[in-house]
């Protein structure tokens, strides 16, 4: 039986911000348009300054998003995620860790900016405008701790209406945050899909490369999903248990044809038994 989302999970938003260092030049724009008859036929954008000068920060923000979707469900429309209680001191450090390289990076691209601006004048020439340049350039990257927030009930509606009325809101309630939980176990069941459906595709083709990740992907699917099982769905727990069963190292399956063939027959008959195609 499972127990309420409101005692086995927590809702996290996570909100990392950064200087794009893009910036609209309406003359240039407007100099193309009428070089070509044109009105509003593009936008054109500076690169302020180099791309790759931006890239490590890029890369750590991609990573700790990578990284929070997999340790979460999605949930609602402002960009909350359903975080399993079991899951809260290990995502805590590891964004904890991400936050501390961002960190890091912005502090060494501070520490490069005035650099990056004098390159530019060069770059970009007559489109070199030091007002584009903000003077405090650390100002423009966040990343402050995920915002956690309890997972709301219908009792925490509360209002000075007609009871009968506050009954029908509750009512209302109550049925979105079932079909929410319904849509989480869901959302579980097309993680699953995806693997061995991943899986099923790579082996059955004798010509298809094995990556690890083709297996590192499942092991790490299977590590979260018993957490992540917040409806405590026994069939979902049957078929990780199966799929865990027939996980072998990427090596021996590049190296062992009939292994490799009987995996991708037992992923096929795991996939056909996954619900929601």
């Amino acid at each position: 039986m499972s127990k309420p989302l409101q005692d086995s999970a927590m809702l996290v938003t996570l909100t990392v911000s950064q200087w794009t260092a893009r910036k609209h030049d309406r003359a240039v724009s407007n100099e193309v348009d009428k070089a070509h008859n044109a009105k509003d036929g593009g936008r054109y954008n500076k690169l302020l300054i180099r791309k790759d000068a931006l890239d490590p920060i890029s890369k750590i923000e991609g990573a700790a998003r990578v990284y929070l979707y997999k340790m979460t469900l999605a949930w609602g429309d402002n960009g909350e995620r359903l975080l399993p209680g079991a899951l809260f001191m290990e995502f805590s450090k590891a964004i904890s860790t991400f936050r501390s390289e961002f960190d890091k990076e912005v502090r060494n691209f501070v520490a490069s900016y005035p650099t990056l601006v004098q390159e530019a004048r060069t770059r970009l020439g007559t489109l070199y405008d030091p007002a584009d340049y903000p003077a405090d350039v650390r100002a423009k990257f966040s990343f402050p701790p995920p915002a956690v927030t309890p997972v709301p009930t219908a009792d925490d509606f509360r209002v000075n209406l007609n009871a009968e009325y506050v009954d029908e809101i509750k009512k209302e309630i109550t049925a979105r945050m079932e079909q929410r939980q319904h849509d989480t176990l869901k959302q579980c069941w097309t993680r699953v899909r995806e693997v061995v459906q991943k899986m099923t595709e790579r082996l059955s083709n004798e010509k298809s490369p094995i990556y690890d990740s083709l297996i590192t992907n499942a092991r790490e699917l299977i590590q979260v999903l018993p957490a992540l099982n917040l409806s405590n769905d026994p069939e979902l727990d049957r078929i990780a248990s199966e799929l865990n069963a027939i996980l072998v190292p990427p090596d021996r399956l590049r190296q062992d044809k009939r292994l490799r063939a009987d995996t991708a027959k037992k992923a096929d008959d795991i996939l056909k038994q996954l619900p929601w195609a």
